[in-house]
């Protein structure tokens, strides 16, 4: 009996000891951290829908060009949390809780696809504000204080989008003040991250990571319709961006 107990014991540890390797490092278990990086992301506009001015009901498609490209570059901040735990001796598998902010707008002086007075007056700016990010997270073991990772992750992300509508006659009355109009649409979309994590002690690390993400289309009302005093116009904007950032870790 005591033979078989020892057995089962020694076959317990044989399986339990490669995932041990991992107990005293900062790659598993839970951890927390801040990021600091550089951003760029292309807000792709496309002019979808226009309302009468006069009656809602009639809406006609954009005429030609209705497209334009938007582009901003900025410092990007973000905090995360996660939860690894080791598969085996070089393996761990975990998820991550992450934010990310930074200051994405761009602006044009026309509204794309407005086929009755294509040199509109009218203004639009897009902003791309808070990301927040829930992923799984995949790592592989270089050595005892190297990891290299890859997390795969849900995003959900705000765009806002307001205009400047001057008494032109184009879009707007032009027997009335100009008009400002806003809306935004939280989309979501996908991010693969791909990094290399080292650890400082048993308790920090640091690390390195570039991510691409795909944030997904907004739809938005770049010019709310009202009856005799502004056409409406709807718009769609696809948002992608990727970051290069560091960052440093600490495992409770």
């Amino acid at each position: 009996m005591k033979t078989k107990s020892t057995i089962i014991a020694s076959s317990f540890l044989a399986v339990a000891l490669p995932a041990l390797s991992f107990a005293d490092s900062p790659f598993t278990g839970v951890q927390a951290g801040v990021t600091l990086g550089y951003e760029d992301a292309s807000m792709d506009w496309d002019t979808d829908l226009i309302i009468d001015a006069f009656n809602p009901s009639n809406t006609a498609a954009p005429g030609a060009n209705s497209s334009k490209s938007l582009d901003d570059s900025a410092f990007a901040y973000g905090v995360f949390g996660s939860y690894s735990m080791a598969l085996n001796d070089s393996w761990i598998l975990g998820a991550e809780l992450a934010y990310q902010g930074s200051d994405i707008s761009d602006s044009m002086n026309s509204i794309p696809g407005f086929f009755l007075t294509p040199s509109n007056q009218t203004e639009a700016e897009v902003e791309v504000n808070d990301t927040f990010l829930l992923g799984i997270k995949g790592g592989y073991l270089l050595n005892p204080t190297t990891l290299a990772y890859s997390t795969l992750s849900a995003t959900l992300t705000e765009v806002e989008v307001s205009s400047n509508c001057p008494s032109d006659g184009a879009i707007c009355n032009p027997g009335s003040p100009a008009r400002s109009d806003n809306d935004d649409d939280n989309i979501t979309g996908w991010a693969l991250a791909v990094g290399v994590e080292k650890s400082l002690s048993n308790n920090l690390s640091v690390r390195a990571e570039y991510r691409y993400a795909d944030l997904g289309t907004a739809e938005v009302s770049a010019v709310k319709q009202e009856s005799g005093e502004s056409y409406g116009i709807d718009a769609d904007v696809d948002v992608t961006s990727q970051t290069l950032q560091i960052g440093a870790a600490y495992k409770f």
